[in-house]
């Protein structure tokens, strides 16, 4: 699977940015796969006078997505709360379930949290497309939590979320809940990356994520919604050519501090998964992923 070979490539990794060499596995990027019809070779470092970037949180982890090759590394598997980093694997267990978008689904109260503002209200109908993508779109909680109850039940879909974890090879990701809202829903960095590439793979997740807003119309009240993206770097040079984002997903809670994780292309079709834990500032989060994403890419050396 291609989060189990990122996972079990950064195991080797020491934490250390000046020890996070290049490594070399099977390719773990579907996408990254289609654009080139040679098996991947590791990137090689052509500034090897840069041993990476000063990040601004405790963990941060940077992978090559098509070789597994591990391009920075600070503290990656220290475990921390991840908020609403956990809706990634919400999408991906919702998805497997093969639900259909056009379904209806009515929101109750037990979907609410007393922690976030509500974009919706009890009674609201949507229908499953519209609350997936505002699941992943604008981090609207109701619409995990919903999501995971229509679907198996709350109690069932969070253990489907472990489970899946465990096929994927992955030890330190743990969900108590599907929204990212309870600090208990913790992971690290490098399983993290191995999560974020492994959505990658689901068409549903990239083409939610490439959306800079959603407009959505409840079908109980009439009402518009609009909801704007959470990734600030939809807006950023790391979505313009010759980059683009391909998939990513911010959180924050008080206990996690602001986190991120994201894969960015480049033109010619190489992929970098760059995740950041437990950043004390909102903006800082978006400009340490730049900072790395820019920094492996001027970097590294595709061939």
């Amino acid at each position: 699977m291609i989060g189990t070979l990122i996972g079990l490539l950064a195991a080797l990794t020491l934490g250390s940015p000046a020890q996070a060499q290049a490594r070399t596995l099977p390719a773990v990027s579907a996408t990254a796969q289609a654009a080139t019809a040679t098996k991947p070779q590791a990137p090689l470092k052509r500034r090897t006078d840069s041993l990476g970037i000063k990040t601004s949180a405790p963990s941060a982890f940077v992978a090559d997505l098509a070789t597994g090759s591990v391009l920075f590394a600070k503290d990656p598997h220290r475990v921390l709360p991840i908020a609403s980093l956990t809706k990634l694997v919400t999408a991906m267990v919702f998805l497997d379930q093969k639900p259909d978008f056009n379904q209806t689904l009515t929101y109750q109260a037990g979907d609410f949290d007393q922690q976030s503002t509500p974009v919706f209200s009890a009674g609201e109908q949507l229908s499953y497309g519209d609350v997936f993508k505002s699941m992943l779109v604008g981090s609207v909680n109701a619409s995990a939590n919903a999501l995971a109850r229509v679907t198996l039940g709350k109690e069932k879909f969070v253990a489907a979320m472990n489970n899946k974890m465990r096929e994927l090879g992955l030890k330190s990701p743990v969900f108590v809940e599907p929204s990212g809202l309870d600090p208990a829903n913790q992971a690290d960095a490098a399983d993290i990356a191995a999560i974020i590439a492994t959505a990658t793979g689901y068409p549903q997740i990239r083409e939610a994520d490439a959306l800079p807003m959603i407009v959505v119309h409840g079908k109980l009240t009439n009402k518009t919604y609009s909801i704007k993206s959470t990734n600030l770097l939809l807006e950023s040079f790391l979505n313009k050519k010759p980059y683009s984002v391909v998939v990513a997903k911010t959180g924050s809670l008080p206990q996690a501090g602001y986190c991120m994780a994201q894969v960015t292309r480049n033109d010619n079709g190489h992929e970098v998964v760059a995740v950041e834990l437990g950043n004390d500032n909102h903006f800082g989060r978006f400009q340490d992923i730049k900072v790395l994403t820019s920094w492996a890419f001027n970097t590294y050396e595709w061939r």
